[in-house]
């Protein structure tokens, strides 16, 4: 089952759309890379739930918005990447 899913890593693949919202409902998801492709809109607050998240990366040209502080509240994330984005908002102490 993909609820026991650890890692999505789907890098450079000219991906369009935007985020999936059904990623917060993995749990056990560690690792999200999903840069270099072309999805839009925002950051999907509820990104926010997945607790065991340790590395988001989302790396791409066409993300815009502002970033969800409930990132921010996850306490085993050791690395972010939002690089070559149209991000607003602050980095939360």
């Amino acid at each position: 089952s993909l609820l026991e899913l650890k890692c999505i890593n789907l890098y450079g693949n000219w991906l369009t759309g935007t985020i999936p919202l059904t990623f917060a409902n993995l749990s056990k998801l560690e690792y999200i890379n999903i840069g270099q492709n072309h999805m839009h809109r925002n950051i999907p607050f509820k990104l926010g739930s997945i607790t065991r998240l340790t590395l988001f990366s989302v790396e791409m040209k066409d993300l815009n918005g502002t970033l969800p502080e409930s990132l921010f509240n996850i306490s085993n994330l050791q690395a972010l990447s939002f690089m070559t984005n149209q991000l607003t908002g602050h980095l939360v102490r």
